[in-house]
């Protein structure tokens, strides 16, 4: 079996995270994607992130209704606090034993892995796949939703009506 964990704050998600899922799924012929909502990044400490957990997964759920062997997993939020990845990539681990996990990052987390919390145990444990960072940001998103300005090209439809509604 073939898994990937694509984590992070998603606040928002947007049209970047689905087309990072959609190429992953096909690029490493997964059999599960498996996108997971921080509680709080280790990196983004000093501050939560600024939609609601609900609001979060809600959004989540919208974006990846459509799109097959994506499974939105809550974990980290019900644990709440700091959500680090060897804690999810171990407990993914014992869940499917002999499965081969891949983490999916963005090409500016790469420099940065060797501060990952217990980084030479994670790496024995899945292989990390870094796909560039696409024009939608999740700041950008904010933005413009801040400034009342259309995000119809940022996010889904789908999501971009939850938007409006709780931002």
């Amino acid at each position: 079996m073939r898994i990937a964990i694509f984590g992070g704050s998603f606040d928002p998600v947007h049209n970047g995270h689905v087309g990072i899922a959609k190429k992953a799924l096909d690029e490493l012929s997964l059999d599960k994607l498996f996108v997971i909502p921080a509680a709080v990044s280790p990196f983004k400490t000093s501050s939560s992130p600024r939609l609601s957990d609900e609001v979060r997964l809600e959004c989540l759920y919208a974006a990846f209704s459509g799109v097959a062997n994506v499974v939105i997993d809550t974990r980290e939020l019900e644990k709440g606090g700091v959500s680090y990845a060897i804690d999810t990539v171990r407990e993914y681990a014992l869940e499917f034993p002999g499965a081969e996990i891949f983490f999916i990052i963005g090409e500016d987390s790469v420099e940065g892995l060797p501060r990952w919390k217990d980084y030479e145990t994670l790496k024995t444990l899945c292989t990390f796949k870094a796909y560039p960072r696409t024009v939608e940001s999740s700041t950008e998103v904010r933005r413009r939703l801040f400034s009342k300005n259309p995000i119809d090209d940022l996010v889904p439809d789908s999501v971009a009506g939850i938007l409006s509604e709780n931002f």
